[in-house]
């Protein structure tokens, strides 16, 4: 008898392709704003993002900050570092951002592949998020994965963010699930991996550019593929 038969999915950068979705979005954004004229060139706007999107997503994740707080601050905090103070435009931007972000289809490689394969062995599998419940509902319908998981657990829904126990701790008691029968399976180490592991739920540590470190995982994976080696 197989080991594990609840599977625990993150969902941005493991299965949703985050990177060259939000990339996407962010320069329809930039070119009908014109934003040319205030950081002279795309790059300059999606690495200015990039950088502040991933401050306030940990911020986020310790509880530092709220929800509407996120939303305004990656693209204030952008537009400050070209002189620019306007509110009202990092609120528009941010708008536009989640309007039309979560829209985007593009998967982590071989995601359908997995899933279908994983669903023919009849694992029972969840979604597991720090995102918010509104946007997430929008990429997982809109990039065909709502066929594949029977719940999304988000903050929300819980009151804690990974990796504090708490959302684990939920995840696994309404999935009728075991944590010595639950994988979780993710691409952020701290938020995910050692998350997990501090709760007692296996881990697959979702690592595609061979990131160095040193925490004990369970299992370390550079494609999804490579989950069927074990599942």
């Amino acid at each position: 008898m197989p080991k594990y038969h609840h599977l625990f999915f993150d969902l941005d950068c493991t299965l949703w392709d985050y990177q060259t979705n939000s990339a996407e979005a962010l320069l329809e954004i930039f070119k009908t704003y014109q934003l040319h004229q205030l950081f002279n060139c795309f790059e300059n706007f999606r690495l200015s993002f990039v950088k502040h999107n991933e401050d306030v997503w940990k911020d986020y994740s310790e509880g530092k900050i709220h929800k509407d707080e996120l939303r305004m601050l990656r693209f204030e905090r952008s537009l400050n570092d070209y002189h620019v103070t306007d509110k009202t435009l990092a609120l528009q931007l941010n708008n536009d951002f989640i309007a039309i972000s979560p829209r985007k289809t593009k998967l982590i490689p071989d995601a359908i592949e997995v899933l279908e394969y994983l669903k023919s062995k009849h694992y029972k599998m969840y979604i597991l998020t720090n995102g918010f419940l509104q946007i997430q509902d929008i990429k997982i319908e809109h990039s065909g994965l709502s066929n594949y998981f029977l719940k999304m657990f988000t903050p929300e829904h819980i009151g804690h963010t990974k990796p504090h126990h708490a959302i684990f701790e939920h995840a696994v008691k309404s999935s009728n699930a075991r944590k010595a029968e639950s994988l979780m399976i993710g691409d952020e180490l701290e938020i995910d991996i050692v998350g997990a592991r501090n709760c007692g739920i296996d881990q697959v540590y979702f690592n595609p550019k061979h990131l160095p470190h040193s925490e004990k995982v369970t299992y370390e994976i550079p494609a999804l593929l490579d989950l069927k080696a074990f599942l």
